[in-house]
């Protein structure tokens, strides 16, 4: 059977036997406009395409997950689930058929939370743990790549309280006395925090500590608080799990939100490499993507990928 690994060996492998090949000819690419996909060879436009479905997986796949775990106009309507910007704490084990993640733990309860920072910075606040019983804890954030950016809890800043603003990428402001800046590095991101569980009968024990975790937008920081509220999407798919989603996307719908999601959450510099390559064949960062626009080889190429990378 081949793997996910076989695929990314084979990708490499056709890059390097077309490199090794066709030197002069790549040169001339390389220094030619993006429009030069229409000369690219099928191995090498192969290998770019497969690169570039890979590359994007993460961030198409936060999206995704994203849009059906908050599509609700308010918290409660789901006891897994809710609008931006607030907690939905797990009170119990997740069951079976829970697929928010693909392998959710069974020692922890989750209190999970997406955050739209694009308004305004969101105050993450945290309860003093050490004159309670110093259970353990971690407020794990993840970008839209899925990188993990920052962790409070007891491993890392202790067991003492404390106030987070969490901003989006360029925001310039000042915090309040006690509130720390965790830059974030997209303008979304994803808090998925854990609290020691002992067992069932530990439950009481935990909600007491997850009633303490608190996200606030700076504004109200302060003032009494108010639940999340949200706009439902009907045309979001409720039903089929984020993963599966992903990986039936044809190559338009992937390609395409791909790109759309480059223009919201900028790559890193050190993406330039792969980001170049990706030009090569019609996909560009910050500007739109319509599979039937590209040359036909790049065109069968994606086609290709959409099919091989998961």
């Amino acid at each position: 059977m081949t793997t996910r690994r076989d695929l990314m060996l084979a990708s490499a492998t056709l890059a390097a036997a077309s490199l090794a090949t066709h030197t002069g000819a790549q040169a001339q690419q390389a220094a030619a406009p993006p429009a030069a996909a229409a000369t690219l060879d099928a191995a090498l436009a192969d290998a770019i395409a497969l690169e570039a479905y890979i590359y994007l997986y993460p961030l198409i796949t936060m999206e995704v997950t994203r849009r059906q775990a908050t599509n609700y106009a308010r918290m409660g309507e789901n006891p897994f689930r809710g609008p931006m910007n607030g907690f939905v704490h797990l009170r119990s084990f997740p069951p079976a058929d829970f697929r928010d993640v693909v392998r959710p733990n069974f020692d922890t309860l989750y209190s999970v939370a997406w955050l739209d920072l694009r308004r305004e910075p969101i105050v993450l606040s945290l309860p003093d743990t050490a004159s309670a019983d110093g259970r353990y804890y971690l407020m794990p954030m993840l970008d839209m790549w899925s990188n993990v950016f920052a962790s409070p809890g007891t491993r890392t800043t202790g067991r003492g309280a404390g106030r987070y603003a969490i901003t989006a990428p360029g925001w310039t402001g000042t915090l309040p006395a006690g509130v720390e800046r965790i830059a974030a590095p997209t303008p979304m991101a994803w808090i998925i925090g854990r609290t020691q569980t002992n067992g069932t009968a530990d439950y009481a024990n935990v909600h007491r500590q997850q009633d303490g975790y608190g996200l606030t937008p700076l504004s109200r920081l302060g003032q009494p608080a108010e639940p999340a509220t949200g706009q439902v999407d009907p045309g979001v798919d409720m039903r089929t799990p984020p993963l599966a989603q992903v990986n039936g996307m044809p190559a338009a719908a992937y390609f395409a939100l791909g790109a759309t999601l480059l223009r919201t959450h900028p790559p890193g510099a050190y993406d330039q490499p792969i980001l170049a390559r990706m030009a090569r064949i019609g996909l560009r960062a910050g500007q739109p993507f319509d599979i039937a626009a590209v040359p036909p080889a790049a065109r069968a190429a994606l086609e290709r990928a959409a099919a091989e990378g998961p």
